[in-house]
């Protein structure tokens, strides 16, 4: 499924998801809000997605050669920044813009609807690691119930604003049972929530395909939340990494 460059948090769902709470926005990368400016590179193994020089997604460096992301992001052609804490930076120090020889979407994404939402990014050459350029390992965990993990993105803030700054903020994994009766129809194995607390914390539109880290290890990918961000007790979803491990492992073997 293709998306529109620059805006791929822009389709309104709701005519889609009867008997679902609220109104569901597909967040081609949820924003962070209420979080803050994260310290500088302390998240090195974030990409981010340019179309045309265009912000439009997140990724996540997991192989020197090899960036996960959210499969709705999929472009025709797109560059990957890594090392960037700004995005208006020209040429950041310590940042690499990167070509990308070739995207995987999972073979079952959107089966069923909106399921298993990632995909592998190829780059043309591997990364050499740096202070500012690093890979994250993906947990072979499942997440567990109350776990904090770190969300972090150049999504819209809480005042409708893309931020200049990598943002980071910190969120709850919420139990498979209370995700699967907000989400009731679209729920399926290969998500689970974080968020919803009353603290408004939350991933956002343009945060798409960024990490979500718990206990030092990459948990989930920003996939998709509710129109509004930052409700109480409506967590945003993700894609649920530790049920993938073979697939991304043997893709990145046998390419």
């Amino acid at each position: 499924m293709m998306v529109t460059a620059g805006s791929p948090w822009g389709w309104f769902l709701g005519y889609l998801l009867l008997g679902v709470t609220g109104s569901l926005a597909w967040s081609g990368g949820s924003h962070i809000i209420n979080g803050e400016d994260c310290i500088p590179h302390s998240q090195p193994w974030q990409a981010a997605l340019f179309k045309e020089d265009e912000f439009f997604c997140s990724g996540v460096l997991v192989h020197p050669q090899w960036v996960l992301s959210a499969a709705h992001c999929l472009q025709n052609s797109y560059t990957v920044g890594l090392g960037l804490h700004s995005l208006e930076a020209n040429q950041e120090p310590g940042s690499r813009m990167m070509e990308v020889l070739l995207s995987i979407q999972h073979p079952q994404y959107n089966n069923p609807f909106f399921a298993n939402d990632l995909m592998l990014i190829k780059l043309k050459e591997s990364v050499p690691e740096s202070d500012t350029i690093r890979k994250i390992s993906i947990t072979s965990q499942c997440p567990t119930p109350g776990d904090s993990c770190l969300v972090s993105g150049w999504g819209l803030l809480e005042n409708g604003r893309l931020p200049t700054l990598l943002q980071c903020t910190n969120v709850s994994v919420v139990s498979e049972k209370v995700c699967s009766e907000i989400y009731t129809s679209l729920y399926h194995h290969s998500m689970f929530c974080a968020g919803g607390g009353q603290d408004r914390r939350d991933s956002c539109n343009g945060d798409s395909g960024g990490p979500l880290v718990c206990n030092r290890s990459l948990q989930g990918l920003v996939s998709l939340g509710q129109a509004k961000c930052g409700q109480p007790g409506m967590p945003s979803v993700y894609t649920n990494l530790c049920k993938f491990t073979d697939w991304i492992q043997k893709t990145i073997q046998a390419i």
